[in-house]
């Protein structure tokens, strides 16, 4: 990664000048399949199983260790929930280019810094 006034580079695979990006804007994308529907399906499962009349002890023990069984999936399914990732984007010319991608939220800030420095230097020195 190397930005500088005049261009932002990428591990040495692509070369974007600097002036010739507009738009800039970041993209977050949260990678699909998290557990929160399968944790508002279990927990709606959940409501049916209590909300069926218990006969005897046997009937009350399972329908707690039903219970029990799907509140512990329920935050297993939320807790493995897989990081966003965020892309910084920009119009290049006359298309949309893909400067910089991570899942890493401290990396991708100091790549957004460095270019945000970059832009407000080539803007001051336009005036």
């Amino acid at each position: 990664m190397l930005i500088t006034d005049e261009f932002f580079e990428v591990a040495g695979l692509r070369r974007f000048p600097v002036r010739a990006l507009h738009d800039v804007h970041i993209v977050r994308h949260q990678a699909a399949g998290g557990g929160l529907h399968q944790a508002m399906g279990l927990s709606a499962l959940a409501g049916a199983v209590v909300a069926i009349p218990l006969v005897g002890s046997e009937s009350a023990l399972l329908g707690a260790l039903i219970v029990l069984v799907l509140l512990m999936h329920a935050a297993f399914s939320l807790s493995r929930r897989p990081p966003p990732r965020w892309d910084l984007v920009a119009v290049c010319g006359q298309e949309y280019a893909r400067l910089f991608s991570s899942s890493d939220q401290r990396e991708f800030e100091q790549v957004c810094r460095g270019l945000q420095r970059s832009l407000e230097r080539l803007a001051r020195d336009a005036e």
